[in-house]
């Protein structure tokens, strides 16, 4: 039996740099990781795309109609995998597709993305080598419709504040001659960036053992056990902890960690695939995004990257060659020099999918010293820096700097009387999750922001 100050169960990109900041106020997180290497989930296999322009939450209108037709297809971007257990999911997906919640959706992930991008570049400026580049990221189209429906997003971007230049075929090919000659255009977004997901696990981990985390792989959880509206005890493989606050980051297997919690977690696994190419001199120098695949192309440290799809296939791992066909396939159409001689590996990982699209970021108000911090879909990693920063926040009972309501974990609660309820804003977790805590994060080496 052992006890620990601040327990982060799941060692991605999130818990990671969760554990970082923390230690950095001077606590001493625990990080349990389910797997034997940092670098073998999810986070890892990530395109390292660094894009407020990429803003949409996964509910929408489109992605709706898009799951619908292409539910039974094995080649798209996006689809559903019909499952009993999808239902209430998808009822709640709906439900988050009214253009009003959709438009909220966006300005907030854009608000917390602009703001994690600039801690992106903070972390590789003190000399964390996370692969850190801020050359911009280029959405290119495939077809002349898609390209009309990039240039008007473009305007609502600029709207928000971000800059972008509508390129023609021609003057694509000129920025990055890798494009094929078959694209219709693309539009550059200067200020976006991307990293190298692997190096900056290895990079977020080490410093935050430095700064005092202790961090644990191949540790599986098998309960947490609640008593008067509290973990009291975590069981794992390896030890039984008594936590102080429980910090749930554990992504797509968030719903089999809260099982015993009186928590609503509606996360669903997404499937995503890439296939990683040896990294050749005429590759292009920054992300291209296709946009009616989906794929993403990022040069890495030592491989061009090709991510994409979406299959809400719950957590199971198994490879559909139809999929990792199509990601490498849409790399063929847009790009030049792409070969079957180059694929050193191909990959795939659960994301983890709620119905609004949106991460679940705070304290469930059932519970009084669990805290979630799951959920983020594709964003993960871009979303890690500013996710960790609301949750100290709210463990030392600081007033967040964003208006996270939208993304507090009960939201999913369908009963009458939660309806009618005063929602509780951000601030009242803070107040909230500081008593709990006996004021004790107050005390110890708390930083104002």
């Amino acid at each position: 039996m052992s006890a620990a100050e601040t327990v982060i169960l799941g060692g991605g990109a999130v818990g990671l740099t969760l554990a970082l900041e923390l230690a950095r106020r001077g606590h001493s997180p625990l990080v349990l990781e389910r797997s034997s290497d940092l670098v073998s989930g999810c986070s890892a296999g990530s395109a390292g795309l660094l894009s407020a322009a990429h803003s949409t939450p996964l509910a929408t209108p489109s992605a709706l109609q898009e799951g619908v037709r292409y539910m039974f297809r094995s080649d798209t971007p996006f689809a559903m995998t019909p499952r009993a257990e999808l239902v209430p999911w998808i009822a709640r997906f709906i439900v988050a597709c009214r253009p009003a919640q959709v438009r909220r959706g966006i300005e907030l992930t854009q608000q917390l993305s602009t703001a994690s991008l600039e801690m992106h570049a903070a972390l590789f400026e003190e000399g964390l080598d996370t692969g850190f580049h801020r050359s911009g990221v280029l959405d290119v189209y495939e077809t002349e419709h898609g390209f009309e429906l990039g240039k008007r997003e473009a305007v609502d971007h600029r709207r928000a504040g971000l800059d972008s230049s509508i390129l023609e075929s021609l003057d694509a090919r000129d920025l990055q001659p890798a494009l094929s000659s078959a694209i219709a255009g693309a539009i550059h977004y200067p200020g976006d960036g991307h990293c190298d997901p692997a190096l900056y696990l290895r990079a977020i981990a080490d410093a935050a053992r430095e700064a005092g985390a202790k961090i644990e792989t191949g540790v599986d959880v098998k309960d947490l056990r609640l008593d008067r509206r509290r973990v009291t005890l975590i069981e794992t493989s390896r030890d039984r902890i008594q936590p102080g606050t429980v910090i749930i980051a554990a992504g797509a297997w968030t719903p089999r960690l809260a099982h015993s919690l009186p928590v609503r977690v509606p996360i669903q696994g997404g499937k995503g695939y890439h296939v990683d190419l040896e990294r050749r001199g005429s590759d292009p120098g920054l992300p291209i995004y296709m946009q009616e695949a989906r794929v993403i192309a990022t040069p890495m440290q030592n491989a061009l990257r090709l991510a994409g799809t979406l299959q809400l296939s719950g957590l199971d791992m198994s490879v559909a060659a139809s999929r990792v066909r199509a990601v490498f396939e849409a790399g063929t159409r847009t790009l030049t020099g792409i070969n079957q001689e180059r694929v050193r590996t191909t990959w795939r990982g659960i994301r983890p999918c709620t119905p609004d699209g949106l991460p679940m970021i705070g304290p469930s108000r059932a519970v009084d010293n669990v805290v979630f911090a799951t959920g983020h879909a594709m964003k993960g990693l871009h979303l890690a820096p500013v996710t960790a920063r609301i949750v100290a926040d709210l463990l030392e009972g600081r007033r967040p700097t964003y208006d996270t309501t939208a993304l507090l974990p009960d939201r999913f609660r369908w009963s009458r009387a939660n309806h009618h309820a005063r929602t509780p804003t951000p601030h009242d977790d803070a107040t909230r999750i500081s008593r709990r805590l006996g004021g004790r994060a107050e005390s110890v080496g708390g930083r104002e922001q």
